[in-house]
Formats: structure tokens, C-alpha cells, sequence
């Protein structure tokens, strides 16, 4: 990951989409978020987050599903301009990107487990309801002997346990007469006490970065890392992501350069 490239600085074009809202106080434009609005029985323009970031030159009367009252207005748009000066300023608007709902499954593909199949290819399993391999992990996350677990689909009615593990042969020990064949234990890159400082910080940090999500996502090889949305990328984040091991943290902006 560049993160050095995410960084929006004094002078560099980026763009998002999301929420333009005017106030009192200015034009703001801020990502999508899971924020009610003011109760009442008619509706009013929900105010401004906190995290939100200041607009120039963006046009109201262009946004989609505008909606303006008592000398406010809120609308929907796709913006791109150049940062100047703590604030965005458009150069160009258009209609908001459609997002489809993100999950893990959306953008890895847990197919191919990273171990190589057993003798006569991985095993057949019977779902169960909704369970498709039962086993008891006992307290193997709580020590930092698995840092992870993913269930790969290698096949049709097959399902595999994916470990990346700090300790394989307490895991070995623990789960292989559980799973037998359909345990994959692959060495994890990292170990607990470093995922949960990589954690930690950005969680001390979430005001001051302004911190959108956070929490540990798994890649297609099982491997787990840290994931953070986020406003934007400011220099002293990217610094602070650059002298971490590469790919324990994953830097998820909603405003971006634009190349």
C-alpha cells in the first residue's frame, strides 16, 4: 500500500462522495454515516459532523435528493477539487456514485485455501443448519495462539479452517483431531500484542484522525490486518503507517487523491 499516495496535502486534487450540507457557519461536504436525524414530526437538515470538511464553490441546486429549510440545505454529489487551505474546493460536481453495501466477502475471495490440499483433495463436509465445521477454538484467540480464522469454500460442499497462527502446534494440537483434514494452519505475520497496538493507536486516535470504522478484516490468504476508514489521510498518519511491517494496516480513505 502507498500510503505516502493517499495523503491529501496543500495543492493535491482529490474527490469523494457524499453529504453536502449549508449552514450557518459555511459549506461542508462529509461521507455517508449511520447517524439518525433530529427527531421531530417535520423533517429538518441534520447537522453537520463534527469530522466533516469545508467546501468552496459547491453547487446546491445541483445535489441530488436536496432538501432545504429554515436557510439550510443538504443534497447528495459526487465532488472533486483541489485542497487548499483546510478546505475543498470544486472544480467539478456530479451526481453521488452509487456504493454497493460493502462486507469482507465482497472483496476477498476466500476460495483457495493457502495450504496445499490433502491426498484425494479436501474433504466433504454436511452443513448443519448453518454450521458448516464445528469445532471448539477454546481459548487459542484469547492466548494469541491464532490470530486469525477463515473459512475457505474450495469447492461445492466443502469447507476448510484457515489459521494463521503465532503458535501452529498449539493449534495443530488443539483443532487437527477436531478437523482432521479440513484445517489449513499457515504461520501468521503477525502476532497478537503487535495487531492489537496497531489497534490500539488508531483507537486513541480516533477523534483527532477522525476515524470513521475500525477492526481486524482477513485477506485471501487467511492473513489477518487492521482496517481503518477514514476522513483522509493526513501527513502524520501516513508517517506513522510507514514505520509499521507492511500490511498490518490497511488505510481506507473516503476523500482521495485524484490522479
Amino acid at each position: 500500500m502507498d500510503v505516502d499516495g493517499l495523503v491529501v496535502r496543500e495543492g493535491v486534487r482529490a474527490a469523494a462522495t457524499g453529504r453536502l450540507v449549508r449552514n450557518d457557519l459555511g459549506d461542508w461536504f462529509e461521507p455517508a454515516l449511520s447517524i439518525a436525524g433530529p427527531e421531530g414530526p417535520e423533517r429538518r437538515v441534520r447537522p453537520v459532523w463534527k469530522g466533516a470538511v469545508r467546501v468552496a464553490g459547491a453547487d446546491f441546486g445541483a445535489v441530488a435528493a436536496r432538501f432545504e429549510k429554515d436557510g439550510l440545505a443538504e443534497g447528495w454529489a459526487t465532488v472533486a477539487g483541489t485542497w487548499s487551505g483546510e478546505q475543498l474546493r470544486a472544480e467539478r460536481q456530479d451526481p453521488p456514485a452509487r456504493t454497493p453495501a460493502r462486507t469482507p466477502a465482497a472483496h476477498a475471495r476466500w476460495a483457495a485455501p493457502p495450504c496445499p490440499p490433502p491426498p484425494g483433495g479436501w474433504p466433504v463436509t454436511r452443513r448443519r443448519g448453518d454450521v458448516e465445521l464445528s469445532y471448539d477454538l477454546g481459548d487459542l484467540a484469547e492466548t494469541g495462539a491464532a490470530t486469525a480464522r477463515t473459512l475457505f469454500h474450495p469447492g461445492p460442499d466443502q469447507a476448510v479452517l484457515v489459521i494463521a497462527a503465532a503458535d501452529p502446534a498449539a493449534v495443530e494440537a488443539r483443532l487437527r483431531p477436531q478437523l482432521g483434514a479440513s484445517l489449513c494452519v499457515v504461520p501468521s505475520r503477525w502476532t497478537k500484542d503487535q495487531l492489537d497496538g496497531v489497534r490500539d493507536h488508531l483507537d486513541q486516535h480516533w477523534q483527532q484522525w477522525n476515524l470513521l470504522q475500525l477492526g481486524p478484516q482477513h485477506a485471501e490468504d487467511g492473513q489477518p490486518h487492521i482496517a481503518a476508514r477514514l476522513v483522509r489521510v493526513l501527513p502524520e498518519i501516513a508517517a506513522w503507517a510507514a514505520s509499521l511491517p507492511p500490511g498490518i494496516v490497511a488505510l481506507k480513505p473516503w476523500l482521495t487523491p485524484v490522479r
